[in-house]
């Protein structure tokens, strides 16, 4: 190994940020780490949070050039064009370009909004990811808050993502709007099952504690069309809507499916998190499908990865055998319901109340401030 070998990691995911804190452990085996991103690393933990109001944006903001630059790494800001796999090298939109001795992917997840007519040149239609857009949307509701307005605003799907979404906008309209200013928020779920990944009980729950918030879910609701402020269902049911919120499940960057590697809605990568075709090419997160697992896209998938990808990258650097990433088969997941109480579950364990959202206002800031740098 020469001492000008290159890791480039391509987005500042759950994953990278772990491994660019540890860039001067590469930098000790030889390498020279590159992080490219457009910026800012938004935590999706503290989404929702921010979007009711509970927290300010730089409470879910990180900043990944100040962690690798403080670890001995490179930022470039930008994002990715292409790969030339055959010559090592990575092309910028702008026109930069990088070579690489080891590739890595962490570039998170999107929604696939184009799947309604008409809402991808709609302004008013949120997808929930990239999570800067829940900024914007809390800053056009509080906008029309503080106007007097009402705003009726639509959840499309009723996934814990959804449900969450729609509990903390009902929790924005408390914190800005009098009762009865406060604007209809209708959750569209197009099954019959709201979150149906949750357990029974919990799911149950669930709706109890969203309509006693104020919100409409309506079941069976499946959306084709946004047109002149509304939304059009398969059953040509119209659903007024000043905004909307997409939140119908996470996909894959489509653009990595240009790479010329295996791709199943995500990098198909073996259980050492390294590409099934290409042994210098590593990727995580949500924008990789581990080979036999169907993970939900989740953060804490990412965290887990992260010292696996750190120590195969270390390993790939020395020559030696790689670690094997297993997946644990429960995870606790908690969501935050706006009103100071949250719904935590593990496997088919639940429990709904405000030592729930205490933990996960407590894990949400160890997490980030473990990547603040003073």
């Amino acid at each position: 190994m020469s001492p000008s070998t290159r890791v480039v990691l391509v987005g500042a995911g759950h994953a990278h940020l772990h491994v660019a804190a540890h860039a001067d452990a590469l930098a000790k085996a030889g390498a020279e780490v590159t992080l490219i991103d457009p910026g800012i690393f938004w935590y999706s933990g503290r989404a929702t949070g921010m979007l009711g109001g509970r927290f300010d944006a730089e409470d879910d903001q990180i900043d990944p050039r100040a962690v690798v630059e403080n670890h001995g790494g490179a930022f470039v800001a930008g994002q990715v064009a292409s790969v030339e796999r055959a010559q090592r090298r990575v092309h910028l939109a702008d026109g930069q370009a990088l070579d690489y001795d080891w590739l890595s992917f962490n570039v998170g997840s999107g929604v696939a909004q184009d799947t309604i007519s008409g809402c991808t040149a709609d302004t008013n239609c949120w997808p929930v990811k990239p999570i800067a857009n829940l900024e914007g949307l809390r800053t056009a509701l509080s906008q029309a808050f503080a106007a007097g307005e009402a705003p009726p605003v639509a959840v499309i799907g009723g996934g814990p993502t959804g449900c969450e979404v729609a509990a903390n906008i009902a929790a924005l309209a408390r914190r800005h709007a009098p009762a009865p200013a406060r604007p209809a928020i209708r959750l569209l779920q197009g099954g019959a099952t709201l979150a149906p990944s949750l357990p029974a009980g919990a799911r149950k729950r669930l709706a109890e504690k969203l309509t006693a918030l104020g919100i409409e879910i309506q079941y069976n609701r499946r959306v084709t069309e946004r047109c002149d402020g509304e939304l059009i269902c398969d059953d040509g049911q119209r659903i007024a809507a000043a905004h909307v919120v997409v939140a119908t499940g996470l996909v894959a960057p489509p653009w990595l499916a240009n790479l010329d590697l295996a791709f199943d809605d995500g990098l198909v990568v073996d259980d050492t998190l390294r590409s099934v075709d290409d042994p210098r090419v590593f990727a995580v997160g949500d924008c990789a499908h581990i080979h036999g697992h169907a993970l939900a896209r989740l953060g804490v998938f990412g965290v887990r990865q992260a010292p696996v990808l750190l120590a195969n990258l270390r390993a790939s650097l020395r020559g030696q055998t790689l670690d094997r990433y297993d997946p644990q088969s429960k995870w606790l997941s908690i969501l935050d319901l706006g009103d100071g109480t949250g719904l935590a579950t593990r496997g088919q364990r639940w429990w709904l109340g405000r030592t729930s959202v205490w933990l996960k206002h407590w894990l949400d800031r160890r997490f980030i401030e473990s990547y603040r740098v003073s």
